[in-house]
């Protein structure tokens, strides 16, 4: 993986974390750069256990880098502007429209309920809810439910919000063979 200051990858992490930290709301307590980084660290994780190419991985990590920055315009539908963000980067890059395709497709397949139909589809899928794999998944849980609450208007009792979490839970299953293999284990329902 090309991490070298002038990579397409280098380039898109300091052009997300500048436009998140400047222009993302407060409120985003869980959609935020903490989250991203969390993304795209899983994205090369997944990305390198499922075998994908230099050229794979680079569009799966783009995918991670801009797959919420549309949470800086909207909260619903955050994924279509997440794309159209990436879309216009990547366009100012001159990077390939066929790769700049498949990385529109990557952010667009993160909204939930996820139904990804490719290999790098069920890299970044998995890449966003590796989270649910973390041994801290309580706290991220609690930042999500703060987020809901003051961007939403959603207000859940403390029952309802650890039923609304054991079903998801229990009905969340990874799409790759690592997470099948190895996250979904770890996973605390």
């Amino acid at each position: 993986m090309n991490t070298h200051r002038n990579s397409i990858l280098y380039r898109a992490g300091r052009y997300v974390t500048q436009l998140l930290i400047h222009q993302l709301p407060k409120d985003r307590v869980f959609h935020n750069l903490h989250h991203t980084i969390n993304v795209t660290q899983g994205a090369l994780k997944i990305g390198r256990e499922e075998q994908l190419t230099e050229e794979e991985l680079e569009v799966v990590m783009l995918a991670a880098w801009f797959h919420d920055t549309g949470h800086i315009r909207t909260y619903t539908g955050h994924e279509e502007v997440s794309a159209e963000i990436a879309r216009r980067w990547l366009e100012g890059e001159q990077y390939p429209p066929d790769r700049i395709d498949a990385v529109v497709r990557c952010i667009e397949v993160t909204t939930m309920p996820q139904h990804p139909k490719t290999k790098l589809e069920a890299v970044i899928c998995d890449a966003d809810l590796y989270h649910l794999s973390f041994n801290t998944y309580d706290h991220y849980q609690e930042m999500l439910r703060e987020e809901w609450r003051r961007e939403l208007g959603i207000d859940v009792s403390d029952e309802d919000w650890n039923q609304q979490n054991a079903a998801f839970l229990s009905g969340h299953r990874y799409f790759t063979d690592y997470g099948r293999r190895t996250l979904e284990s770890r996973k605390s329902v």
